[in-house]
């Protein structure tokens, strides 16, 4: 399994046995926080199967989903201790099941400063959340928020490659930067318009090119 680890074909054969002998196994049930700010750094997170949620915290206490990661991904950003004058308030909680492996960021440390292939792929790794990260902010300061909801029901029938997926209302409400009543007002004024059609923890999406038409 450490063999999926997006720079293990990179490392040295000394180098294998430290992350072999370095890497914790864990099984998180859906919703339990896998790491919380303030907490000691946990150190780079690899998911092998379900998906973990990248979430910044406000002052007042407001939640946005920044990134999620998924089966087969990297969360470079759980060890974000490693680079210097990087932190941020966040939480990162386990969206489903998930099964990920954790190397402490002591080690990731060591194996960036030995292997220049290991910092390359963890600081492309990096950039590549942050700029997911950027997007989300983005939209949420420059997007309205009946657009930010047509993104993201398009983003997300394209990611689950089903027009039918599952969440919460609330966690709709994180991932577009919005509450919880203002998700599931919107979303009733959708379906009225035949764009969705609502379950009981689910949403599925009637119409693509009306989304189309709201993002336009």
């Amino acid at each position: 399994m450490n063999r999926d680890i997006i720079f293990y074909s990179y490392l040295t054969s000394e180098q294998k046995k430290i992350l072999d002998g370095s890497v914790q196994r864990f099984t998180f049930r859906k919703g339990q926080v896998v790491h919380r700010h303030g907490d000691a750094c946990v150190g780079v997170i690899f998911v092998h199967q379900g998906r973990l949620a990248f979430t910044a915290l406000s002052e007042e206490g407001r939640e946005i989903t920044l990134f999620r990661a998924e089966s087969g991904q990297t969360c470079v950003l759980s060890a974000s201790c490693v680079f210097q004058g990087v932190e941020s308030e966040s939480i990162v909680t386990a969206e489903t099941k998930t099964e990920l492996s954790i190397l402490p960021a002591a080690v990731l440390a060591q194996l960036m400063q030995e292997n220049p292939d290991v910092e390359r792929l963890v600081y492309r790794n990096a950039a590549q959340q942050y700029a997911s990260a950027l997007g989300t902010l983005q939209r949420i300061v420059f997007f309205s928020l009946e657009k930010r909801l047509a993104f993201f029901l398009k983003e997300e029938c394209s990611r689950r490659k089903s027009p039918v997926f599952s969440a919460t209302h609330e966690q709709i409400a994180r991932y577009i930067g919005s509450s919880r009543e203002v998700v599931t007002r919107t979303l009733n004024q959708f379906a009225s318009r035949g764009i969705v059609s609502l379950g009981r923890g689910t949403v599925t999406v009637l119409d693509q090119d009306a989304l189309e038409d709201i993002l336009a």
